[in-house]
């Protein structure tokens, strides 16, 4: 009778177990802080109770819950962190795009700079000036009906068979070619598209500013 009374005694359990198991609960609502508390408090709370010979469940129910938030909170940390830095370098991609497009600087010339060049050596005319963004005086000539293109002659010459193919590429700049008339002095921002001996220059304008 007196050994069986023995197996049936419960076991001692300590005030660190139970505090240990209190803030391993807590560590839910506090995103882990009292789970750190919680964990030592259940691990030294358990090793005492195995050195007595019975192994406290309680403390070891405290450990296992102290590391669930404790987890959760390294998980949160680690994909947050590539998350945010993913999202900067995609605004710093952005923000450098933005910056590539919008800055341009263009080169200034005249009509008769650009037709000289083009009867000296065409072929270096191309090279020098085939994709690059000019800034162009000269004297309005063809306006097309259709709004689609306008030309841009020598402000020397009283016929130009060359002259500057402009290309009208927005709506902005076909209200202010309607503000023209031929023959009035002008300038044409734009990006010079190709080059030929034969059909001269073609632009695509930008901006056109009368004078």
């Amino acid at each position: 009778m007196e050994e069986k009374k023995e197996k049936n005694v419960p076991v001692k359990r300590s005030g660190l177990t139970t505090g240990g198991f209190i803030c391993s609960l807590l560590g839910f609502i506090t995103c882990g802080i009292t789970s750190i508390i919680g964990l030592i408090l259940s691990i030294i709370g358990y090793s005492d109770s195995k050195k007595n010979g019975k192994p406290d469940n309680l403390a070891l129910a405290g450990i296992i819950i102290s590391v669930i938030p404790l987890a959760i909170v390294v998980l949160f940390i680690v994909f947050g962190n590539n998350s945010t830095d993913e999202t900067n370098k995609d605004n710093n991609t952005s923000t450098s795009e933005k910056s590539t497009t919008t800055v341009k600087e263009y080169t200034k010339v005249d009509v008769d700079e650009l037709e000289d060049a083009l009867s000296n050596n065409a072929a270096a005319a191309k090279d020098t000036y085939k994709g690059k963004y000019l800034e162009i005086t000269g004297k309005l000539g063809t306006i097309d009906s259709d709004l689609k293109y306008i030309g841009l002659d020598s402000m020397t010459k009283e016929w130009d068979l060359t002259g500057i193919h402009c290309t009208i590429k927005n709506e902005e700049t076909r209200n202010v070619v309607k503000t023209l008339t031929s023959g009035q002095t002008i300038i044409v921002k734009g990006k010079i598209k190709d080059v030929g001996e034969v059909l001269g220059y073609y632009l695509d304008i930008d901006e056109i500013i009368p004078q």
